[in-house]
């Protein structure tokens, strides 16, 4: 039967400093890819955007006020 223990540890501060986003394409450029460079691009950049999203809402888990 499994058994929960509260833990008090609290990870390292790198582990629980915020995220930042990189820069975007510029938006003042243009480009022509193919369709399959042009959905993988779409597909990394959704997958990147996701895991953030979760790293802050991890970080938020142990400190509610963080990445605001």
């Amino acid at each position: 039967m499994p058994v929960a223990v509260p833990v008090k540890d609290t990870p390292p501060a790198e582990l629980l400093a915020c995220p930042e986003a990189p820069a975007g394409f510029p938006l003042d450029a243009e480009a022509s890819m193919p369709d399959g460079v042009r959905a993988a691009a779409i597909r990394l950049a959704r997958a990147f955007r996701a895991r953030g999203d979760q790293l802050v809402r991890l970080i938020r888990w142990h400190d509610l006020e963080a990445c605001r």
